[in-house]
Order: C-alpha cells, then sequence, then structure tokens
C-alpha cells in the first residue's frame, strides 16, 4: 500500500500537476469542526496591469544630481543681496509607474515596467519675485520584471521583484535596475499594492492592479 502512494506521488510530480493545499477549518451546523483542504493551482495563467506611485530613491537623486540642470530636489534658495535673480527650491513630482506582468506559474509572473518622474525648479527676480525661466529634468526607465510570488492567496499575495534596463531623459542615458524588497497585494481582480524597494522606483510605493483570466485559463 505504501509502496502505491508513493508511487502515485512521483506520477503527479512528473505530470506537473502537483498542486498546493491550503488547510481551512469550518465549523458545520452541528456545531462538530470540520478541516476543509482546498488546493492552489500550479498555474494562474492571468493579465495584470498595475499603475502606482513611488517615492524618491537613490538612484533617481544620483541621475539627477549627475546629469542635471537644476539644483537637486533639497536645494534651500540662492539669495544674494547684489543678485538679480534667485533659484527657488527644486519639486520632486513622484514616480509614476505603469507595469504588464502575467501570471504563468503560481511563484512568477513576468512582464515589464516604465517608471516616470521629473524634478522642477525656477529661476525668479529678486525684486518683482517675477518668474525668469523654468528648469525641468525628467526621467522614463524602461525595464524587463520577473516578479516572485512566495505567498499566494486568493486575497493575499506576498512577493518580491528585480527589473534592468535603462533610464531615458532630457539629459543623458543610462542603464538602470530596480528591486522590490517586500510587496504585498490585497484583493481579488480589483486591488491594492504597496511595496518596499531599490530603484527606480522609489523607496516605497503604493498602486491599484487589475487583474483577469487569460484565454488559457478559461479552457
Amino acid at each position: 500500500m505504501r509502496r502505491l502512494k508513493l508511487l502515485l506521488v512521483l506520477t503527479l510530480l512528473l505530470s506537473g500537476t502537483v498542486i498546493a493545499q491550503e488547510r481551512q477549518v469550518e465549523h458545520s451546523e452541528d456545531g462538530q469542526t470540520v478541516t476543509v483542504i482546498r488546493t492552489l493551482p500550479k498555474r494562474i495563467d492571468q493579465h495584470n496591469f498595475r499603475v502606482g506611485v513611488g517615492t524618491m530613491s537613490f538612484s533617481t537623486l544620483l541621475y539627477h544630481l549627475s546629469y542635471a540642470d537644476t539644483g537637486g530636489p533639497f536645494t534651500f534658495r540662492e539669495s544674494v543681496k547684489d543678485a538679480e535673480t534667485y533659484l527657488t527650491n527644486s519639486f520632486f513630482t513622484g514616480v509614476y509607474s505603469l507595469n504588464y506582468s502575467y501570471h504563468s506559474r503560481r511563484w512568477l509572473q513576468c512582464g515589464g515596467t516604465v517608471n516616470f518622474w521629473a524634478i522642477t525648479q525656477s529661476e525668479r527676480d529678486c525684486v518683482t519675485n517675477n518668474k525668469v525661466e523654468n528648469y525641468c529634468d525628467w526621467g522614463m526607465s524602461i525595464m524587463p520584471t520577473f516578479r516572485f510570488i512566495y505567498l499566494y492567496r486568493e486575497k493575499v499575495q506576498l512577493y518580491s521583484s528585480i527589473s534592468a534596463g535603462i533610464v531615458v531623459g532630457n539629459v543623458n542615458l543610462m542603464p538602470c535596475i530596480d528591486a522590490t524588497l517586500i510587496g504585498c497585494s490585497f484583493g481579488r481582480k480589483l486591488y491594492g499594492f504597496a511595496e518596499l524597494g531599490l530603484g527606480t522606483g522609489g523607496w516605497g510605493r503604493i498602486g491599484i492592479g487589475y487583474r483577469f483570466d487569460s484565454k488559457k485559463a478559461k479552457k
């Protein structure tokens, strides 16, 4: 009997039909406790679209300070008595992201991410305070993305991701990298997410997403 069970498990492993299990305790009408085992599919086959916003990151700041024309996001007002103009503090718009991924295996999503950010600054007249000139430095990163899911549930997912690509902007072209150290999504078809990361996406990121089944999943 034991050999038969081992043979059955081995057959399922080789055929790729082994699925994860989730145990859930439920109570019946007569008060008895019943353990229900729900299966988690090995393949998901879903499309995912995400939009989000992130904070300043070290790589974004480095790109700005290395190649930008403005004075930096933390510049104080450069005002001198004999000067005719002064520079205002820089304004960082935030990092706006758009992501598409295909959820194939239960633990893997593959897709691409586009991040956009800008830093603006103006030059003003010291006497009239009128605006003399505007400065704007912007960057856009384009990267393939791989997301690794280590906790998959119907409403909650925990994951990490890695992306690498290039940054294009009004100043220079350079390689870039982004990583989500830990991320959490919550919801079913329409869901929200929050992440902590490094790279062009920012230190902290929040946003919303929408997922739906592909034609493969419906078959």
